[in-house]
């Protein structure tokens, strides 16, 4: 016969639990017994938890937009940084004596990192997006369950003042920055408004807007010329004129004469030394002046400028006119002497002949519209010089206008460039301290305490539920080890499979155990 294995199944399984349950059961006990042990024996640690929500600010964006847009994470991440900063958890553990049984045994800085990695920031609400997340939570773990509390609660508070004091000081560096910014962007606007002020001072005339105007300018005094050159051609040709009839008038004049008798010729002579002479240019423009004040002030009121104007000149001209009166008089009677004492020398038959008294008053006549004439020819001409210079002027000007006009385009694109990131960062700055204004006044995005932490009734280390079900998988792996072994050292045969497997042939007849049976039956 052949040591062959015993065939198992589930019922061969059972019927060795329920043999070998004493194996079983003592290891179980004892597990579960040292795993109460062991979570009774090991140092209990609390936990406190506190939720703050993310309130956002009260008025909405669309009307003040904050000028603090980090994500949420990314700003708990830098207050988590400073609040869990050595000199913040060294205040913290001072205030509230902890660790008290480390601070003879190592040094603060160990002490502060074992406190460190006792506090748990946790963001609530989905990853992806920063609107859902809108809560956080604070948790400190500690051997006190009310030191536990009321550290977390210390830790939220602290969380609130430092989001505070971020999210103001973000906001007033926002607005100094741009204040800043748009002073020095106000100064070049300035500067560049005196440029601008300066250059069109400075080319005043070639402006480009004046362009029309210049060249209207332009054409009317080209008319001017124009009808000032046929004035002047007018007067010349009258002058002439003038002067020939003078001529032929002094001519007929002394014709007229020498047919006169002696008597006459020397009472002529008289007459003539006494009679009107021809008048001085002064005295002609004197006259002229005198017209033309009356014919403006016929037309236009006493303070019309070309009145006030012809009064001046008249004015300048009047003590000249007085002058020259008295020595026109002056002359005259020089003259009646002088011709007196020639009368009286000479004889009668050396006397000239006299000139016709109507002819000499004609010829005077003549005389005085001739030097009008000449005055208003050399007026005319210094008027035509002037029109000219203007004209050469205001080409000058319109020549020049092209280039005038593209450095003023340079200027002005810099100055609207300039004006226009000016009123851009004005809006900028409105808006930055009217946020400021909303920080201030804790009207902004705040961390309100949602659910305060509370003293903890059960510790969270160890985990007595976690030890208890360990304990009793080692127990039950530890029964059913041991339970397996002793089966496997026993030899002797329970069923009748196991007979009937191990020979190979098939059992006839069982004999039962009377003892076995008897006390099944009791």
């Amino acid at each position: 016969m052949t040591d062959t294995e015993k065939p198992f199944d589930i019922h061969s399984y059972i019927n060795l639990a329920l043999r070998r349950k004493w194996y079983i059961v003592i290891p179980l006990i004892l597990s579960i017994v040292g795993s109460f042990g062991v979570y009774k024996y090991l140092p209990k640690i609390y936990k406190a938890t506190t939720l703050i929500l993310v309130q956002p600010q009260r008025v909405p964006e669309s009307y003040i937009r904050p000028t603090v847009t980090e994500p949420i994470a990314a700003r708990l991440n830098t207050i988590t940084q400073e609040i869990l900063s050595r000199t913040r958890l060294e205040k913290v553990i001072q205030e509230f004596n902890l660790y008290s049984d480390l601070l003879s045994k190592k040094p603060l800085e160990e002490i502060v990192e074992v406190m460190r990695k006792a506090v748990e920031v946790k963001v609530q609400g989905s990853s992806r997006s920063d609107r859902d997340q809108n809560a956080f939570s604070i948790s400190f773990e500690g051997k006190e369950p009310r030191t536990v509390m009321m550290v977390t609660n210390k830790l939220a508070s602290l969380f609130i003042e430092e989001n505070l004091k971020v999210r103001e000081l973000q906001a007033e560096g926002t607005s100094e920055f741009l204040t800043k910014e748009l002073q020095a962007i106000e100064n070049q606007l300035k500067q560049k408004e005196q440029d601008l002020r300066n250059f069109r001072e400075r080319y005043m005339g070639q402006l480009p807007q004046q362009l029309d105007a210049n060249l209207r300018i332009l054409e009317r005094l080209q008319e001017q010329l124009k009808t000032t050159n046929e004035s002047i051609r007018a007067s010349e040709d009258r002058a002439i004129l003038l002067r020939n009839q003078i001529e032929e008038l002094r001519q007929r004049g002394r014709l007229m004469a020498m047919r006169e008798p002696r008597g006459n010729i020397t009472l002529g002579t008289e007459e003539r030394s006494s009679g009107p002479t021809p008048e001085d240019p002064i005295m002609t423009q004197w006259n002229l002046l005198k017209r033309e004040l009356a014919n403006a002030q016929s037309k236009y009121t006493d303070n019309h400028p070309d009145v006030i104007d012809l009064k001046r000149k008249f004015a300048n001209l009047e003590q000249k006119v007085k002058e020259l009166l008295e020595q026109q008089k002056a002359a005259r009677e020089a003259r009646l002497r002088e011709l007196k004492s020639e009368r009286d020398a000479v004889s009668e038959k050396d006397v000239l002949p006299a000139m016709d008294p109507a002819i000499e008053r004609l010829l005077a006549q003549y005389k005085e519209q001739y030097n009008e004439v000449q005055f208003e020819i050399k007026r005319l001409k210094g008027e035509e010089k002037n029109l000219k210079e203007q004209i050469v002027v205001y080409r000058k000007r319109i020549e020049d206008t092209p280039k005038r006009e593209q450095e003023l385009a340079l200027l002005t694109r810099d100055y609207d460039l300039l004006k226009t990131n000016y009123q851009s960062l004005l809006d900028k700055k409105i808006q930055a301290q009217m946020a400021e204004n909303l920080e201030r006044k804790q009207q902004g995005e705040q961390f309100r305490i949602l659910d305060p932490a509370r003293i903890p009734e059960m510790p969270f280390k160890p985990d007595r539920n976690k030890i208890l079900i360990m304990g009793v998988m080692i127990g039950l792996l530890s029964g059913f080890g041991l339970a397996w072994f002793r089966e496997s050292l026993d030899k002797s045969f329970h069923t009748v499979s196991e007979v009937e497997a191990y020979l190979g042939i098939p059992v006839i007849a069982t004999i039962p155990n009377l003892q076995e049976e008897h006390k099944k039956a009791a």
